[in-house]
Parts: structure tokens; C-alpha cells; sequence
């Protein structure tokens, strides 16, 4: 049956080449006016723009982010990513 959500709609010609982050939760260990260090389940790469929503007292904030540097470490036996953030915005 034509239409379908499985039926191919657009074929490109050229394919394109991406990456797509799916949102992941982290924790926030300090920060500062022009960076905020973070943990996270999964590395980033240098230079990579981010989108960061911190929770607030009424309102939460969102800010955006480029990945300064992301260092693999170990934290009571689980491998995490300590994120360095440029803020942008």
C-alpha cells in the first residue's frame, strides 16, 4: 500500500553525513562564567555544540555549549566522561 510510514519518500542523490546525539542526563560538578565541567555516560567530541538545560529554583535555564575537551575517568568503578563546556550563550 502506497504511502505507508515504511515506503521511501525522497532519495538523495548525494548522501549526507552526520552525527545525531540523543539527549543524555549529567551531572554538573562546577562552573564558572565561561565554562562548566560535567560528567557523562557518553564522550563528546572537541568542538561539538551542545545544548545544556539546567534545572532552576522557578525556571530552568538552557544554554548552549561547545565541548572544550572530554577526559575519560573512573568514579567507584564506572567508566564516565568529565566534560569541559564553553559557554556560548
Amino acid at each position: 500500500m502506497p504511502g505507508r510510514r515504511s515506503a521511501q519518500r525522497f532519495t538523495l542523490s548525494v548522501p549526507w553525513e552526520g552525527t545525531l546525539r540523543v539527549p543524555g542526563d549529567v551531572t554538573i560538578e562546577r562552573y564558572g562564567e565561561e565554562h562548566v565541567w560535567v560528567l557523562s555516560s557518553t564522550p563528546a567530541s572537541r568542538n561539538e555544540v551542545l545544548t545544556l538545560d539546567v534545572p532552576g529554583s522557578t525556571l530552568p535555564v538552557t544554554v548552549s555549549v561547545r565541548v572544550a575537551d572530554s577526559v575519560p575517568v573512573l568514579i567507584d568503578g564506572v567508566l564516565r566522561h568529565r566534560l569541559q563546556l564553553e559557554i556560548l550563550s
